[in-house]
């Protein structure tokens, strides 16, 4: 293979790479953390809201946590004791991993009439790092129906993912565990030598 054509298959395939992290399987996700809502009733928020620790959720004005009720026109129903999280209209669902990045998210989505919903993932200060464009089609008699979308990244630089969409919903945040930010350790590394400390103290007074 000639030299010009040997350089620009490696830059196709780093590419490609590149743009490979989608994914509809939980299981790429190693040992999933699920935050399913159930913990809200129907919280209507435009302001940061914490999730659960370490995890805040922003959403577009009229956005609802622990929603139980959505028409997702051609594609079902969503609600029947189940809450999930769902925005107005067409909107985000943005949550942010605030001990620390992670390697890969994703949720159980779905949308009315099953419009095209984008998920994007961004590293610090607001890079984003990449975004796909996903459609959903569940019947119309379906109840909680959907699919998984997320993505798995190769590092651990994902700060926060977004969903956007027409009558997005949104279940099951699944996400890797966030890496430890660097002060994290220091604490950690200065707490554990405090313990050692006191450790050796009440050693020699014996």
């Amino acid at each position: 293979m000639k030299p010009k054509a040997l350089l620009a298959a490696c830059m196709m395939s780093l590419h490609l790479e590149a743009h490979a992290a989608l994914t509809s399987n939980i299981h790429e996700i190693a040992n999933p953390q699920i935050i399913d809502f159930e913990n809200f009733d129907g919280l209507i928020t435009d302001r940061t809201e914490p999730v659960a620790p370490g995890i805040d959720f922003t959403g577009t004005p009229g956005s609802i946590l622990g929603a139980f009720i959505a028409d997702l026109g051609s594609n079902g129903l969503w609600g029947a004791g189940n809450h999930f999280a769902a925005a107005d209209n067409v909107g985000t669902l943005h949550f942010t991993f605030i001990n620390g990045p992670t390697s890969a998210a994703g949720a159980l989505l779905n949308s009315y009439n099953g419009e095209p919903i984008s998920i994007s993932v961004f590293g610090d200060n607001h890079r984003m790092l990449e975004s796909h464009s996903v459609d959903i089609d569940t019947s119309e008699d379906s109840l909680n129906a959907g699919a998984f979308f997320g993505i798995a990244r190769p590092t651990a630089d994902i700060r926060s993912i977004s969903f956007f969409g027409r009558g997005l919903v949104a279940d099951n945040l699944a996400f890797a565990s966030p890496i430890p930010e660097p002060e994290t350790y220091m604490m950690l590394l200065a707490g554990l030598g405090v313990i050692g400390v006191i450790a050796r103290r009440r050693r020699d007074r014996k």
